[in-house]
Formats: C-alpha cells, structure tokens, sequence
C-alpha cells in the first residue's frame, strides 16, 4: 500500500467563506466539536504509517478554514518536528491572510508571528483555493470582502512560502482553454510556483442537498473538461502522471496540474489521502464513513 499524502484536518466546520459548493457540506463525518484536544497518540500511529507508505507530504486542511485555528497548526507543526515528512503544506482560502496583507495584525486573529512561526516549523507551500484570478467570482463565490489576490501571493513570498494556486472550474468562471492560459499568465507573472485546476464536483453520496443542487448547475460539462484537458496535452509537456489520474504539465514554464476532486478507486490498495481528525479518527475518503482505520474514542480517565 502507498499513502500519496498525509491530510490533517485542523478546526471544525467554521469557515469564514461561504462558497455555494461547499464540500465540506456534502461530505460527512458529522460535527467536529469545539476546545478538544489533538488525540497525539494517534497522529503518532497516523504518522508512522504514512511514512512506511511513503507518503512525503503533510497536507493541513479542515472541514472549515484551518487558518481560523492559528494555534493548532502551530501545535501540528511542533509536534511534527521528529517526523520525516520531507514537505509540509497548508490548505487554504487565504481570506484571513489576505486582510493580514492588507489590515495588518489588527484586522485577524492570524499574525505575522504566525506565519514566521510556521515557516520555521517548516511549513513549505500555501495552497490557495480561488475560483478565478479576477475579484469578481471570487467575490461572488467566497465573500463581497475578497483581498487582493495579487496582494495576497506576494505577502505569502515575501514570508518564504511557496504558493500552489488552486482554481476550482465551473461554468462562468474558468471553464475553457483560453481561461486556463489567462490563469497560467497570472501565475507566470506573480511567480506562483504550482498551479492546478480542477472541476467542481459533488459527491456521490451528498449531505447538502443546496450545494449538491449548486454543483450541478454549474458544474462543467465532459466535454468542457475534455477540450482543457486536451489543450493542457498540447501546449504543455508532461511531467508526471499522479495518483488518481493528475497529471502534472510543463506550460511555457509554468507548472500545471490538470486533477479532479473526489475520486474513489476501490480496485487500487493505494490511498490517496490519509486523513487524521484532531479527536484522532483516521480515514482515507472524504465521502464515505466506512473508510475508517481508526476510531476517535479518548479513553477513560482515571
């Protein structure tokens, strides 16, 4: 068995975007409850057999935005430090950081103390999930309060991080080939060091009847998805075939990666993401419950 990633899930369900096609609303694993504590005997055994599986990266994401929780990724990377995870990465709508940027420490709970903190953990790379690289969809998708993106990629290198700029494809925004080069210019010019697009998906089994109806809606069509991934095969040079079916292009430069959301391959032992709740459940699917290693139980005290 192969472990492509190591995900930890930091905070709860609490976010401060409210995107229509919320994932986190049409997968399960219930309500994740307030002022716990990390269960570290199981992200030790998480841990260990990530690295036995191979797995090089430690993805931190949330059911909600994990940038609300600054102190608990800090704790995360402490805890880290004796691994060997060789690269550390953090998910996120980069909402807060962006007013960071903007307001300064006054206008967020995340302060630049923050940032430095977690670059000397090691944290490595900011996966920034936007809908588009111009104001408007954003602002429709996340908040009327969307910063400068251009802004927010240049705080995050002037503190040492790399950024992967995550566009999430759907009808209206970045929906066809001409779009994804837009997007490569961008990324290109503000030196953004990884880019991937992916179509919005939903879930096979969907607890958001709202956002399941939303993605459908919008969702792009197999033939809008055929023609950018046929113009990717074209213009660009292949690096890399992925687990799962990402694949990983050399665009005049730019890397691109070409993926999809939400894929379940039960004829394959390998996982693609390991992921560890801070009350210590263990899974590797975002979609179903019985994709369960370990339970999340405290023991009894006394």
């Amino acid at each position: 068995m192969r472990i492509q990633t190591f995900s930890i899930v930091v905070g709860t369900r609490a976010c401060d975007a409210r995107c229509p096609f919320c994932v986190s609303k049409m997968t399960g694993f219930g309500e994740i409850p307030r002022n716990r504590e990390i269960n570290t005997r199981n992200l030790g055994k998480a841990s260990l057999l990530a690295e036995r599986s191979g797995a090089t990266t430690v993805l931190f994401t949330g059911k909600g935005e994990p940038t609300l929780y600054a102190d608990e990724i800090t704790a995360y990377l402490e805890a880290l430090q004796a691994r060997r995870f060789p690269l550390m990465e953090l998910q996120t709508n980069a909402l807060a950081i962006g007013r960071l940027a903007r307001d300064g420490d006054s206008g967020t709970k995340l302060t630049r103390e923050h940032l430095k903190d977690w670059y000397r953990l090691g944290l490595d790379t900011m996966a920034v999930s936007v809908v588009d690289i111009h104001p408007g969809p954003n602002q429709a998708v996340y908040t009327e309060d969307y910063p400068d993106l251009s802004e927010t990629l240049a705080f995050l290198h002037e503190h040492g991080f790399g950024v992967r700029l995550c566009v999430i494809m759907h009808a209206g925004a970045v929906d066809r080939p001409e779009r994804v080069e837009e997007v490569i210019d961008f990324c290109r010019s503000r030196g953004v060091e990884q880019l991937t697009i992916r179509p919005v998906r939903r879930p096979a089994k969907t607890e958001s009847l709202m956002a399941s109806q939303w993605v459908r809606e919008n969702a792009l069509s197999d033939a809008q998805i055929d023609a950018i991934q046929g113009w990717a095969d074209e213009r660009g040079t292949l690096l890399m075939s992925l687990m799962h079916g990402a694949r990983i292009y050399d665009v005049n430069g730019q890397n691109l990666c070409v993926s999809d959301c939400l894929t379940v391959d039960a004829e394959n032992n390998d996982i693609r993401t390991l992921i560890l709740f801070a009350d210590g459940r263990l899974t590797y699917d975002w979609q179903h419950d019985g994709a369960l290693l370990l339970g999340g139980r405290a023991p009894v005290a006394g």
